[in-house]
């Protein structure tokens, strides 16, 4: 055995067909599910965000408004 392939040799320690195919045919269920509820889940996402950042009231927008008019 030359040095270069005793210095990069690698162990054989490859995953089985079946257990590849199994894991690739879960990522892509689980990909096609996330392709199908992403209405859902965008629709989740925007109400989390509006649950910690909520919309100003129709008041505090008038108020901002007469605000900048004034600076201006």
């Amino acid at each position: 055995m030359s040095f270069t392939s005793t210095l990069f040799q690698l162990p054989m320690t490859g995953l089985p067909f079946m257990q590849m195919f199994v894991s690739m045919a879960e990522l892509a269920l689980l990909g096609a599910l996330l392709m199908f509820f992403r209405p859902l889940l965008a629709g989740i996402a925007r109400a989390l965000v509006l649950v910690v950042r909520p919309r100003p009231t129709k008041e505090e927008l008038a108020a901002r408004r007469k605000l900048r008019a004034q600076g201006s």
